[in-house]
């Protein structure tokens, strides 16, 4: 196991209902800025689970939330702005239902990339400390995702740590295994473990603090929920059967928030088959440090790292220092980021024409209103 980095906890309020949820005075300070602008009386509560139109919450009981006509409205054209799991909310309670008044501002975001030209980002998970990368022994490991899902992990702001799982699967391949997961994650720890054996699972449990929010991230067949079960001492999550191809199956349809033994949360999504590197190029720079690193070294600041006398990056690709494979992943992640962060910009663009527009229109309507034709 590696020892780069340590993950930061939250600073919990013990004694408040929701303090095994995760509250903290971050989160207070919010909802006492929500609750002092509305008309009604609001309570905060803790998102679950997302599903279409609704969301599941705790208060701290389970309970079904509908989206108040405020938030569905946000939700609909931005929806990145609609709850998901892992947002803290402030809610209402009106007649038999509770309402969703207002998702409240999140820290430590998992995004995923839109897809299609105008396409919106889509928040896989809100608010959490920690992404437990889980990369199976058995199935590679697959070096240039890896790295996607750690850029993905970085950009959130939250710590990235990499479960290298099925260990007792690799045979005589593990240590090869871990040494070129290891060449992949500058910064971030790596733990070699087994659902199967146990091996590993007490060093990765020690991580999970009271109060953290851990997500759980990885491709159908990486092994998370098995991982999961195994860390909880029980089954907290089901388990699918493993194709002829070695993937597994999807047993994780939407998103769930699961309380560990120890305090710690874990949010479970569905296994991303699509990894776009977000428009920030930070989390492109964290994931790569090692290359950022050399480049900083160069005789030239905006070297380009081609035939420029004195590039310390060409440099250690020569004396064997820095695989040429890594080099070119670093290069198409940097275009892919360039990329994705113009798209989104001319997205905005035209969205805010798109409201000017209207608001013009709606300008010229009453002022013919006004003058009676």
């Amino acid at each position: 196991m590696s020892q780069h980095s340590t993950t930061s906890m939250p600073e919990n309020t013990f004694g408040h209902p929701l303090s095994g949820l995760g509250w903290n005075p971050r989160v207070e300070t919010a909802f006492d800025a929500a609750a002092r602008h509305s008309t009604h009386v609001l309570l905060p509560a803790r998102v679950t689970e997302a599903r279409r139109g609704a969301v599941g919450i705790r208060l701290p009981q389970h309970e079904t939330a509908s989206l108040a006509p405020a938030v569905r409205k946000a939700a609909e054209a931005d929806p990145a702005t609609a709850p998901t799991s892992g947002d803290w909310v402030a809610v209402r309670r009106s007649g038999d239902t509770w309402l969703v008044e207002a998702v409240l501002e999140r820290s430590g975001t998992l995004v995923r990339q839109g897809v299609a030209k105008d396409s919106h980002d889509q928040v896989l998970a809100a608010n959490i400390d920690a992404v437990l990368i889980c990369e199976a022994a058995d199935q590679g490991p697959n070096v240039g995702r890896l790295e996607r899902f750690l850029t993905l992990a970085w950009t959130s702001g939250a710590t990235p740590v990499v479960a290298i799982t099925k260990a007792e699967l690799a045979g005589e391949r593990l240590p090869e295994v871990v040494e070129l997961v290891e060449s992949a994650t500058t910064g971030a720890d790596v733990h070699t473990v087994s659902a199967h054996t146990g091996l590993g699972l007490e060093e990765l449990a020690a991580r999970l603090r009271p109060g953290a929010t851990w997500v759980l991230l990885g491709t159908s067949g990486a092994g998370k929920s098995s991982l999961l079960n195994a860390l909880a001492g029980k089954t907290v999550m089901q388990t699918g059967a493993i194709r002829e191809d070695r993937r597994g199956r999807h047993t994780t349809t939407h998103r769930q928030l699961i309380p560990m033994p120890g305090g710690a949360l874990f949010l479970d999504i569905p296994g991303v088959r699509r990894i776009d590197v977000p428009g920030d190029e930070s989390g492109v720079d964290r994931t790569f440090a090692d290359i950022n690193a050399l480049a900083e070294r160069c005789r030239f600041r905006d070297c380009a790292h081609g035939d420029e006398p004195g590039c310390a990056v060409n440099a250690a690709v020569d004396e064997g220092e820095l695989d040429t494979r890594r080099l070119e992943r670093w290069y198409k992640l940097r275009r892919e980021a360039e990329w994705n962060r113009s798209r989104g910009d001319a997205r905005l663009r035209a969205e805010r024409r798109k409201e000017w527009k209207k608001n013009d229109r709606h300008g010229r309507e009453a002022a013919r209103r006004k003058r009676g034709y």
